[in-house]
């Protein structure tokens, strides 16, 4: 369980920080606000993987168990809503 929560989390992180260097298409006046909000997203990121190193570091399961529920569950969503996509529209991409 803790591997598999880390390399979620590692990979959300991934994702947003990959979202955040990509240069704007036009200029945005809410882009700055956007920025902000997904650093903030990623400080929490950042917080969840060291309560889970604590947590796997000191063996408390239920806190390792919440954490993995808690990355487990994003993933879950995101991969039925592209399997219902691809079966509506038969294919994965728009």
């Amino acid at each position: 369980m803790v591997l598999t929560a880390t390399i979620l989390l590692a990979a959300y992180t991934v994702a947003i920080v990959v979202v955040l260097l990509k240069p704007a298409r036009q200029p945005d006046p809410q882009r700055g606000q956007a920025v902000g909000c997904l650093m903030i997203v990623v400080v929490g990121l950042l917080a969840l993987g060291g309560a889970l190193a604590l947590a796997a570091a000191y063996d408390v399961r239920w806190l390792v168990g919440t954490i993995f529920f808690v990355t487990v569950y994003p993933a879950v969503m995101i991969a039925a809503s592209l399997i219902v996509r691809y079966r509506k529209t038969g294919k994965w991409t728009k």
